[in-house]
């Protein structure tokens, strides 16, 4: 098993719900819903398309854990389930034009004084395009390692740690670009 930190604590539970577990299951959604929700939020901010793709996500997982090959660790498996579904709900909405291919629109500028910091922080990632914030969300949020990450997304492993500089750049470029350092989050 590729299990950089030792023995998947997911693992059990997986085994679980192979054996039509409904206790198991019910544990691993209670240990991973919120990690898989914050995921998609930051993929695709639409409250119903998220619970939608959440309760396919887990409906999956119930028909497919003994599918589940041991390449990763649990939870890196069920981020790519929620990944695939998220894209492809992504792909029923290309149909727009996307905001950021068009530079004339500004986004009205907004006061931080009275917010919290994860109020901030959020609110900035979510100026980042798409694939800017899921890299953040796997590297910093999720805790993959890059080498999970390049399996996850079918990437090479460099170009995961070139995507994360780039966003990480633009992400400081945005906090500056409101008047926030670093040092202020």
């Amino acid at each position: 098993m590729n299990n950089e930190g030792g023995r998947d604590p997911l693992l059990p539970l997986l085994q679980g719900v192979v054996k039509g577990d409904h206790n198991s299951f019910r544990q691993l959604y209670d240990v991973t819903n919120r990690r898989l929700s914050v995921y998609l939020w930051r993929m695709l901010p639409d409250r119903e398309a998220v619970e939608d793709i959440l309760a396919e996500t887990y409906t999956q997982i119930w028909k497919n854990a003994a599918r589940f090959e041991k390449r990763s660790r649990v939870l890196t498996w069920m981020i790519g389930i929620s990944r695939n579904l998220a894209l492809k709900e992504l792909g029923k909405r290309r149909y727009h034009d996307d905001i950021q291919d068009h530079p004339e629109i500004e986004a009205p500028t907004e006061s931080y004084e009275a917010t919290n910091r994860r109020e901030i922080l959020s609110a900035i990632l979510a100026r980042l395009p798409v694939r800017q914030r899921e890299i953040l969300d796997l590297a910093f949020y999720q805790g993959l390692s890059y080498r999970e990450i390049s399996q996850l997304l079918s990437i090479p492993e460099n170009t995961v740690k070139s995507r994360v500089f780039y966003a990480k750049a633009a992400l400081k470029n945005e906090l500056e670009r409101v008047g926030i350092s670093e040092k202020e989050l």
